[in-house]
Protein backbone atom coordinates (compact mmCIF):
# COMPACT_ATOMS: atom_id res chain seq x y z
CA UNK A 1 0.00 0.00 0.00
CA UNK A 2 1.28 3.12 -1.05
CA UNK A 3 1.07 6.85 1.29
CA UNK A 4 1.85 10.27 1.55
CA UNK A 5 4.25 9.81 4.22
CA UNK A 6 6.22 7.33 5.92
CA UNK A 7 4.84 4.72 7.91
CA UNK A 8 4.98 5.04 11.16
CA UNK A 9 3.28 4.55 14.61
CA UNK A 10 2.51 7.83 16.73
CA UNK A 11 0.71 7.36 20.07
CA UNK A 12 -1.17 10.45 21.35
CA UNK A 13 -2.58 11.31 24.91
CA UNK A 14 -5.10 13.44 23.28
CA UNK A 15 -6.77 14.45 19.92
CA UNK A 16 -4.98 16.74 17.77
CA UNK A 17 -8.00 17.09 15.77
CA UNK A 18 -9.64 20.34 16.74
CA UNK A 19 -13.92 19.35 17.55
CA UNK A 20 -17.21 21.54 18.21
CA UNK A 21 -20.25 20.20 18.77
CA UNK A 22 -23.28 21.67 17.13
CA UNK A 23 -27.21 20.77 17.23
CA UNK A 24 -27.51 20.17 13.47
CA UNK A 25 -26.78 20.98 10.21
CA UNK A 26 -27.60 24.82 10.04
CA UNK A 27 -25.18 25.45 12.88
CA UNK A 28 -22.62 23.54 11.04
CA UNK A 29 -22.98 26.08 7.74
CA UNK A 30 -22.32 28.82 10.44
CA UNK A 31 -19.94 27.42 11.89
CA UNK A 32 -18.20 26.39 8.64
CA UNK A 33 -18.96 29.94 7.00
CA UNK A 34 -19.17 28.65 3.29
CA UNK A 35 -22.25 27.16 1.12
CA UNK A 36 -20.40 25.86 -1.73
CA UNK A 37 -20.38 21.87 -2.14
CA UNK A 38 -16.12 21.28 -1.57
CA UNK A 39 -15.41 24.15 -3.12
CA UNK A 40 -11.99 25.65 -3.57
CA UNK A 41 -10.56 22.09 -4.20
CA UNK A 42 -8.41 20.74 -7.09
CA UNK A 43 -10.19 18.52 -10.01
CA UNK A 44 -9.42 14.86 -9.12
CA UNK A 45 -6.06 13.35 -8.91
CA UNK A 46 -6.34 9.92 -9.03
CA UNK A 47 -3.43 8.54 -7.00
CA UNK A 48 -3.13 11.61 -5.18
CA UNK A 49 -2.50 9.90 -1.49
CA UNK A 50 0.44 7.98 -3.68
CA UNK A 51 1.58 10.97 -4.78
CA UNK A 52 1.66 13.29 -1.48
CA UNK A 53 -0.61 16.11 -3.03
CA UNK A 54 -2.22 16.45 0.06
CA UNK A 55 0.39 18.52 2.26
CA UNK A 56 -1.98 21.61 3.91
CA UNK A 57 -5.25 20.22 2.85
CA UNK A 58 -8.62 20.84 4.95
CA UNK A 59 -10.71 18.64 6.09
CA UNK A 60 -13.57 18.64 8.01
CA UNK A 61 -15.16 15.56 9.17
CA UNK A 62 -19.16 15.24 10.83
CA UNK A 63 -19.88 12.40 13.06
CA UNK A 64 -22.30 12.20 15.99
CA UNK A 65 -20.88 11.39 19.80
CA UNK A 66 -18.25 9.45 20.43
CA UNK A 67 -18.84 5.44 19.48
CA UNK A 68 -17.47 2.10 19.09
CA UNK A 69 -19.24 2.76 15.41
CA UNK A 70 -16.81 5.23 15.04
CA UNK A 71 -13.33 3.39 16.42
CA UNK A 72 -11.34 3.15 12.63
CA UNK A 73 -11.35 7.35 12.55
CA UNK A 74 -10.35 7.32 16.27
CA UNK A 75 -7.66 5.04 15.83
CA UNK A 76 -6.46 7.12 12.39
CA UNK A 77 -6.75 10.24 14.45
CA UNK A 78 -5.12 9.10 17.57
CA UNK A 79 -2.45 7.83 15.79
CA UNK A 80 -1.69 11.26 13.41
CA UNK A 81 -2.45 9.09 10.34
CA UNK A 82 -4.58 12.25 9.21
CA UNK A 83 -1.50 14.66 9.45
CA UNK A 84 0.96 11.92 8.11
CA UNK A 85 -0.93 11.76 4.84
CA UNK A 86 -0.92 15.75 4.92
CA UNK A 87 -4.09 16.57 6.14
CA UNK A 88 -5.28 19.12 8.24
CA UNK A 89 -8.14 17.43 10.13
CA UNK A 90 -11.01 19.20 11.89
CA UNK A 91 -14.21 16.60 13.62
CA UNK A 92 -17.84 18.59 13.89
CA UNK A 93 -20.44 16.29 16.18
CA UNK A 94 -23.56 16.83 14.28
CA UNK A 95 -26.20 14.92 16.45
CA UNK A 96 -28.89 13.32 13.81
CA UNK A 97 -27.95 11.23 11.00
CA UNK A 98 -30.18 13.67 8.51
CA UNK A 99 -28.18 17.29 9.68
CA UNK A 100 -24.99 15.13 9.10
CA UNK A 101 -26.03 14.19 5.49
CA UNK A 102 -27.29 17.83 5.29
CA UNK A 103 -23.78 19.24 6.00
CA UNK A 104 -22.27 17.06 3.44
CA UNK A 105 -24.75 18.46 1.01
CA UNK A 106 -24.27 22.24 1.83
CA UNK A 107 -20.20 21.38 1.80
CA UNK A 108 -20.25 22.72 5.19
CA UNK A 109 -17.83 19.37 5.73
CA UNK A 110 -15.96 17.29 3.04
CA UNK A 111 -16.52 13.96 4.76
CA UNK A 112 -19.66 12.63 6.80
CA UNK A 113 -19.81 9.26 8.85
CA UNK A 114 -23.19 8.16 8.64
CA UNK A 115 -25.47 5.09 8.11
CA UNK A 116 -25.45 3.20 5.18
CA UNK A 117 -29.33 3.31 4.98
CA UNK A 118 -29.12 7.35 5.53
CA UNK A 119 -27.12 7.76 2.09
CA UNK A 120 -29.52 5.04 0.22
CA UNK A 121 -32.42 7.18 1.07
CA UNK A 122 -30.96 10.69 0.86
CA UNK A 123 -29.54 9.81 -2.79
CA UNK A 124 -32.94 7.67 -3.72
CA UNK A 125 -34.80 10.94 -2.94
CA UNK A 126 -32.08 13.37 -4.97
CA UNK A 127 -29.43 14.32 -2.93
CA UNK A 128 -25.83 14.35 -5.06
CA UNK A 129 -24.20 11.78 -1.92
CA UNK A 130 -21.95 9.00 -2.22
CA UNK A 131 -20.33 6.52 -0.03
CA UNK A 132 -16.78 6.25 -0.63
CA UNK A 133 -15.51 4.13 2.27
CA UNK A 134 -17.01 1.51 4.85
CA UNK A 135 -16.20 2.15 8.40
CA UNK A 136 -18.30 -0.05 10.90
CA UNK A 137 -20.45 -3.19 10.20
CA UNK A 138 -23.74 -3.29 11.89
CA UNK A 139 -23.04 -3.12 15.75
CA UNK A 140 -25.70 -2.24 17.44
CA UNK A 141 -26.35 -4.49 20.48
CA UNK A 142 -29.51 -5.25 22.64
CA UNK A 143 -29.07 -5.27 26.24
CA UNK A 144 -31.94 -6.77 28.30
CA UNK A 145 -32.38 -7.22 32.47
CA UNK A 146 -30.32 -10.46 33.78
CA UNK A 147 -33.36 -11.62 35.71
CA UNK A 148 -36.14 -11.21 32.83
CA UNK A 149 -33.87 -13.77 30.79
CA UNK A 150 -33.00 -15.85 34.24
CA UNK A 151 -36.90 -15.97 34.79
CA UNK A 152 -37.77 -17.07 31.33
CA UNK A 153 -34.75 -19.57 31.15
CA UNK A 154 -32.97 -18.00 28.49
CA UNK A 155 -29.15 -18.34 27.33
CA UNK A 156 -27.31 -17.90 24.57
CA UNK A 157 -27.37 -21.45 23.71
CA UNK A 158 -31.70 -20.79 22.92
CA UNK A 159 -32.85 -20.43 19.79
CA UNK A 160 -33.21 -17.12 18.03
CA UNK A 161 -37.15 -17.54 18.49
CA UNK A 162 -36.66 -17.92 22.33
CA UNK A 163 -34.29 -14.80 22.74
CA UNK A 164 -36.52 -12.68 20.60
CA UNK A 165 -39.64 -13.90 21.92
CA UNK A 166 -38.34 -12.10 25.18
CA UNK A 167 -38.52 -8.78 23.97
CA UNK A 168 -42.75 -9.29 24.02
CA UNK A 169 -44.21 -6.95 26.60
CA UNK A 170 -41.16 -5.39 27.53
CA UNK A 171 -40.15 -1.48 27.74
CA UNK A 172 -37.11 -0.94 25.00
CA UNK A 173 -35.27 2.17 25.25
CA UNK A 174 -33.83 3.30 21.64
CA UNK A 175 -32.15 6.91 21.11
CA UNK A 176 -34.39 8.33 18.61
CA UNK A 177 -37.33 7.29 16.91
CA UNK A 178 -35.80 6.35 13.45
CA UNK A 179 -32.38 5.79 14.52
CA UNK A 180 -30.04 3.37 13.68
CA UNK A 181 -31.06 1.61 17.79
CA UNK A 182 -34.63 2.08 16.45
CA UNK A 183 -34.56 -0.12 13.45
CA UNK A 184 -32.65 -2.97 14.89
CA UNK A 185 -35.19 -3.43 17.92
CA UNK A 186 -38.03 -3.16 15.07
CA UNK A 187 -36.41 -5.41 12.51
CA UNK A 188 -35.49 -8.19 15.52
CA UNK A 189 -39.16 -7.41 16.87
CA UNK A 190 -40.99 -8.11 13.11
CA UNK A 191 -37.97 -11.53 12.75
CA UNK A 192 -39.56 -12.66 16.20
CA UNK A 193 -43.01 -12.33 15.06
CA UNK A 194 -43.47 -9.27 17.37
CA UNK A 195 -45.36 -6.32 16.19
CA UNK A 196 -43.21 -3.57 17.89
CA UNK A 197 -46.07 -1.07 18.03
CA UNK A 198 -48.30 -3.41 20.14
CA UNK A 199 -46.19 -6.30 21.10
CA UNK A 200 -43.48 -3.74 23.22
CA UNK A 201 -43.29 -0.18 24.30
CA UNK A 202 -40.17 1.32 22.39
CA UNK A 203 -38.97 4.26 23.55
CA UNK A 204 -37.18 6.82 22.08
CA UNK A 205 -34.39 8.39 25.15
CA UNK A 206 -33.02 11.08 22.98
CA UNK A 207 -29.42 10.32 23.25
CA UNK A 208 -27.12 7.06 24.62
CA UNK A 209 -26.47 8.37 27.93
CA UNK A 210 -30.10 8.41 28.45
CA UNK A 211 -30.49 4.99 27.74
CA UNK A 212 -28.04 3.63 29.78
CA UNK A 213 -29.24 5.51 32.89
CA UNK A 214 -32.37 4.50 32.16
CA UNK A 215 -31.62 1.07 32.02
CA UNK A 216 -29.73 1.32 34.72
CA UNK A 217 -32.55 3.12 36.82
CA UNK A 218 -34.85 0.44 36.15
CA UNK A 219 -36.93 2.52 33.44
CA UNK A 220 -36.14 0.23 30.97
CA UNK A 221 -36.01 -3.45 30.62
CA UNK A 222 -34.09 -3.44 27.47
CA UNK A 223 -32.01 -1.23 25.35
CA UNK A 224 -30.28 -1.51 21.53
CA UNK A 225 -26.81 0.43 21.50
CA UNK A 226 -23.55 0.02 20.34
CA UNK A 227 -20.37 -0.53 22.66
CA UNK A 228 -18.50 0.76 25.00
CA UNK A 229 -22.34 1.87 26.25
CA UNK A 230 -23.89 -1.35 25.61
CA UNK A 231 -20.72 -2.72 28.12
CA UNK A 232 -21.57 -0.04 30.76
CA UNK A 233 -25.04 -0.52 30.96
CA UNK A 234 -24.72 -4.73 31.56
CA UNK A 235 -22.09 -3.98 34.14
CA UNK A 236 -24.17 -1.31 35.96
CA UNK A 237 -27.55 -1.74 35.44
CA UNK A 238 -27.17 -5.56 35.75
CA UNK A 239 -27.73 -6.35 32.38
CA UNK A 240 -26.86 -9.07 29.80
CA UNK A 241 -26.16 -9.41 26.10
CA UNK A 242 -29.73 -10.58 24.72
CA UNK A 243 -27.63 -10.30 21.35
CA UNK A 244 -24.33 -8.83 20.38
CA UNK A 245 -24.40 -7.53 16.69
CA UNK A 246 -21.29 -6.37 16.98
CA UNK A 247 -19.61 -10.19 17.06
CA UNK A 248 -21.83 -11.05 14.41
CA UNK A 249 -24.35 -13.18 17.33
CA UNK A 250 -27.21 -12.28 15.40
CA UNK A 251 -26.21 -14.09 11.61
CA UNK A 252 -29.38 -13.00 9.34
CA UNK A 253 -27.24 -9.46 10.10
CA UNK A 254 -23.85 -10.55 10.82
CA UNK A 255 -22.59 -9.08 7.50
CA UNK A 256 -24.30 -5.75 7.40
CA UNK A 257 -23.03 -2.04 6.19
CA UNK A 258 -23.21 0.06 8.48
CA UNK A 259 -21.33 3.38 9.33
CA UNK A 260 -19.68 4.83 5.93
CA UNK A 261 -17.46 7.51 5.19
CA UNK A 262 -19.87 9.52 2.45
CA UNK A 263 -19.47 12.67 0.81
CA UNK A 264 -21.15 15.11 -1.67
CA UNK A 265 -20.57 14.13 -5.43
CA UNK A 266 -19.18 17.94 -5.84
CA UNK A 267 -16.27 17.05 -3.20
CA UNK A 268 -15.89 14.05 -4.46
CA UNK A 269 -15.38 15.54 -8.14
CA UNK A 270 -13.14 18.84 -7.20
CA UNK A 271 -11.70 17.04 -4.04
CA UNK A 272 -11.06 13.38 -5.26
CA UNK A 273 -7.03 14.02 -3.88
CA UNK A 274 -8.38 14.93 -0.34
CA UNK A 275 -11.03 12.17 0.52
CA UNK A 276 -8.01 9.49 -1.23
CA UNK A 277 -5.55 10.65 1.85
CA UNK A 278 -8.65 10.88 3.87
CA UNK A 279 -8.97 7.10 3.25
CA UNK A 280 -5.37 6.27 3.14
CA UNK A 281 -5.26 6.90 6.93
CA UNK A 282 -8.13 5.31 7.72
CA UNK A 283 -7.35 2.03 5.71
CA UNK A 284 -3.90 2.17 8.18
CA UNK A 285 -5.93 2.16 11.22
CA UNK A 286 -8.03 -0.50 9.77
CA UNK A 287 -5.42 -2.51 9.58
CA UNK A 288 -3.68 -1.86 12.82
CA UNK A 289 -7.08 -2.94 14.57
CA UNK A 290 -6.38 -6.16 12.68
CA UNK A 291 -2.68 -6.86 13.40
CA UNK A 292 -1.71 -5.13 16.20
CA UNK A 293 -5.43 -4.20 18.37
CA UNK A 294 -3.65 -3.92 21.50
CA UNK A 295 -2.08 -0.94 20.27
CA UNK A 296 -4.81 0.16 18.26
CA UNK A 297 -7.16 -0.22 21.36
CA UNK A 298 -4.60 2.12 23.49
CA UNK A 299 -4.65 4.73 20.88
CA UNK A 300 -8.40 4.85 20.19
CA UNK A 301 -9.58 4.55 24.25
CA UNK A 302 -8.26 8.83 25.07
CA UNK A 303 -10.97 9.74 22.33
CA UNK A 304 -13.88 7.60 23.54
CA UNK A 305 -14.17 9.58 26.52
CA UNK A 306 -14.05 8.53 30.78
CA UNK A 307 -14.30 4.56 30.17
CA UNK A 308 -13.35 2.01 33.03
CA UNK A 309 -10.22 0.09 31.30
CA UNK A 310 -12.28 -3.21 32.54
CA UNK A 311 -15.32 -2.26 30.07
CA UNK A 312 -13.33 -1.23 27.56
CA UNK A 313 -10.87 -3.61 26.86
CA UNK A 314 -13.26 -6.72 26.40
CA UNK A 315 -15.63 -4.41 24.75
CA UNK A 316 -12.74 -3.50 22.09
CA UNK A 317 -11.51 -7.45 21.46
CA UNK A 318 -15.47 -8.34 21.27
CA UNK A 319 -16.05 -5.80 18.73
CA UNK A 320 -13.31 -6.01 16.37
CA UNK A 321 -15.36 -8.47 13.73
CA UNK A 322 -17.47 -5.65 13.19
CA UNK A 323 -14.62 -2.85 11.88
CA UNK A 324 -13.82 -3.95 8.46
CA UNK A 325 -10.18 -4.78 7.78
CA UNK A 326 -10.31 -2.50 4.31
CA UNK A 327 -12.26 0.57 3.46
CA UNK A 328 -13.17 -0.56 0.33
CA UNK A 329 -17.38 -1.11 0.55
CA UNK A 330 -17.87 -4.68 0.42
CA UNK A 331 -20.50 -5.23 -2.42
CA UNK A 332 -22.76 -8.17 -0.01
CA UNK A 333 -22.64 -5.95 3.04
CA UNK A 334 -23.94 -3.35 0.94
CA UNK A 335 -27.10 -5.05 -0.68
CA UNK A 336 -27.40 -6.44 3.40
CA UNK A 337 -27.88 -2.96 4.47
CA UNK A 338 -30.20 -1.88 1.70
CA UNK A 339 -32.39 -5.07 2.33
CA UNK A 340 -32.53 -4.09 6.24
CA UNK A 341 -33.30 -0.99 5.29
CA UNK A 342 -36.02 -2.01 3.40
CA UNK A 343 -37.55 -4.62 5.43
CA UNK A 344 -37.36 -2.12 8.43
CA UNK A 345 -38.84 0.94 6.54
CA UNK A 346 -41.05 -0.53 4.37
CA UNK A 347 -39.81 1.06 1.82
CA UNK A 348 -39.00 -0.68 -1.71
CA UNK A 349 -35.44 1.06 -3.00
CA UNK A 350 -34.11 -0.98 -5.90
CA UNK A 351 -30.69 -2.07 -5.88
CA UNK A 352 -30.32 0.23 -8.61
CA UNK A 353 -29.57 2.66 -5.96
CA UNK A 354 -26.47 1.00 -4.84
CA UNK A 355 -24.65 2.13 -8.24
CA UNK A 356 -25.79 6.12 -7.43
CA UNK A 357 -25.06 5.64 -4.07
CA UNK A 358 -21.78 4.04 -3.67
CA UNK A 359 -18.48 5.09 -4.70
CA UNK A 360 -15.82 2.57 -4.65
CA UNK A 361 -12.63 4.05 -6.84
CA UNK A 362 -11.76 6.30 -4.24
CA UNK A 363 -10.83 3.60 -1.77
CA UNK A 364 -9.65 1.41 -4.49
CA UNK A 365 -6.53 4.14 -5.70
CA UNK A 366 -6.07 4.74 -1.89
CA UNK A 367 -5.32 1.07 -1.32
CA UNK A 368 -3.71 0.27 -4.72
CA UNK A 369 0.10 -0.02 -4.08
Amino acid sequence: MAYCAPYRRKVMNRSRVRKVTVAGAASVMLLAGCAGGGGGGQAANPGAAAAGTCQGAAVKIAKASPSFVYLPFYVAEGAGYFEQEGLVPESVEVHTGSGIVAAAVSGSVDVALVTAGEVFVASHEGAPVQSFAQVTKLGTNVVIKKDILDKLGITQDSSDAERLGALKGLRVGVTGSGSGSDQVVRYLAAAGGLNPDNDMEVIATGSSASSVSGFTSDRFDAIAISSPQSDIAIQQGEGAYLYNLANGDYKPLANNLYITAMASERTIAQKADVLECFTTALARAQRDIHENPDAAAKIAQPLMGDIDPTIYAPAFESNIPSWPSTPVIDENAAKAALEFQNDVMGSDLSEDVLNDAIDTDIATTATTP
